[in-house]
């Protein structure tokens, strides 16, 4: 698989504050992640089962640990991922659905 960008993946860690509400810390979790960024044309609506989401892109890259409450940073644009995947069974590498946060 040939690698075609670079991300870093940061973790939200929630604390409460002592207004009963929540403070939000970003850590990142990969630094200069090597993957490949298949984007799609205009927004693509993928549906599992009831939920409905809409993707930005595909990303592929090696398996580490990751999950739909991460996020990802590309391109100084912030991604939310919408779905984590092992696509060849075997796992090698990852697919994450990716959708940009406005």
């Amino acid at each position: 698989m040939q690698y075609n960008a670079k991300v870093n993946v940061l973790r939200i860690a929630r604390t409460s504050d002592g207004m009963g509400g929540w403070d939000e810390a970003l850590h990142v979790l990969h630094n200069n992640l090597p993957c490949r960024i298949a984007w799609t044309k205009g927004m693509e609506k993928i549906q599992f089962q009831k939920d409905t989401h809409y993707s930005d892109g595909n990303l592929f890259c090696r398996v580490i640990d990751v999950t739909e409450k991460d996020r990802v940073v590309y391109d100084s644009k912030t991604y939310e991922i919408k779905d984590v995947s092992n696509p060849d069974n075997k796992s090698r590498s990852i697919k994450l659905i990716l959708r940009l946060i406005e």
